[in-house]
């Protein structure tokens, strides 16, 4: 444990008390995960859960809710086994820390751009304001694919940082600014509002950003507890898949949505970036290492597989 990278009690304690509250089974091991949101990306933790798939791998599984930005120093620390944040792993991993990311759950990002009603396509996009949640990330990365891939220089468009999901919506509303990228459920209510939808994200742009990470230590000291989590998460993924109606149920309770029809648009939405079996193929592993090296500026080559190891994750049947 590096005392450099522990938190404060007091820090480590708020984010425990935002966790869901458990009892632990009389004979189950005790595991704590980072989750950043209650989104659906995580639904695989919420079915494995609801259905009792950790239990049955002899698991009392704790989903502890925190920033995305503490998830992986939080896991460094010891305090959690496990965490969600793909993205933030392989950036830790290519500064040389020895995380390792074992499932993925997601291969693109769960994003629409959402444009005025007026706005009939992509290429109209020019010399106008479109907006990200922030410079750097995720939505400025997809962002630019999207109108590069369109026949759309990003320099042509003004991209705006407008913050929360919540304030891209209202700026849409209002028109100060023609098109955002919006993930569920805001996309959805947008559509109820009469904005457009301009093109789904996860067709310009593959990149991992939730699944199972944990640290190389653990794997070398709880290799079996590893298989388990992840045959969990196998079979919560197999069950959501075929299970439509009961995993809506779940959802609901999971997201905190009464709207059934929603939750159902988000379930079938989130089929659109699933991975098939956990794993991304071995192009995507080392293209998504190779421009994470580069954004962070780190010029040493790096094996993707010392970012990444499905080695865990059975083979499908």
């Amino acid at each position: 444990m590096l005392s450099g990278q522990r938190l404060s009690l007091g820090f480590l304690a708020l984010v425990l008390l935002l966790a869901p509250s458990s009892v632990n089974p009389a004979g189950l091991e005790n595991v704590k995960i980072g989750i950043p949101s209650m989104t659906v990306t995580t639904m695989p933790l919420a079915v494995a859960k609801d259905q009792k798939f950790f239990q049955k791998e002899g698991l009392n599984v704790e989903m502890v809710l925190m920033p995305a930005a503490m998830n992986i120093k939080v896991l460094l620390a010891g305090d959690i086994q496990y965490a969600t944040t793909v993205g933030s792993a392989v950036v830790a991993a290519v500064r040389g820390i020895n995380t390792r990311v074992v499932m993925c759950f997601v291969d693109r990002p769960l994003l629409d751009l959402v444009g005025r009603s007026e706005i009939g396509s992509i290429a109209e996009l020019k010399g106008k304001l479109v907006g990200i949640s922030s410079r750097g990330g995720l939505h400025d990365v997809t962002m630019r694919s999207i109108l590069a891939q369109s026949g759309v220089d990003p320099s042509q468009a003004t991209l705006l940082a407008v913050g929360t999901q919540g304030s891209m919506f209202a700026a849409l509303k209002a028109g100060r600014i023609a098109a955002g990228l919006l993930n569920p459920p805001h996309n959805f209510l947008a559509y109820r509002e009469g904005l457009k939808n301009l093109g789904f994200g996860g067709n310009y742009v593959r990149l991992p950003s939730t699944g199972l990470v944990t640290m190389r230590e653990h794997l070398d000291r709880s290799p079996d507890q590893v298989r388990r989590m992840i045959r969990a998460l196998a079979r919560a993924r197999a069950f959501a898949r075929e299970n439509k109606p009961a995993t809506v149920a779940i959802l609901k309770r999971f997201l905190k949505l009464d709207d059934e029809d929603l939750t159902a648009k988000i379930y079938d939405y989130h089929r659109k970036a699933e991975t098939p079996d956990g794993r991304i193929d071995a192009a995507l592993a080392a293209e998504t290492v190779r421009d994470t090296r580069q954004a962070e500026g780190i010029t040493r080559e790096i094996d993707p597989k010392q970012v990444f190891d499905f080695s865990y994750v059975e083979p499908t049947r």
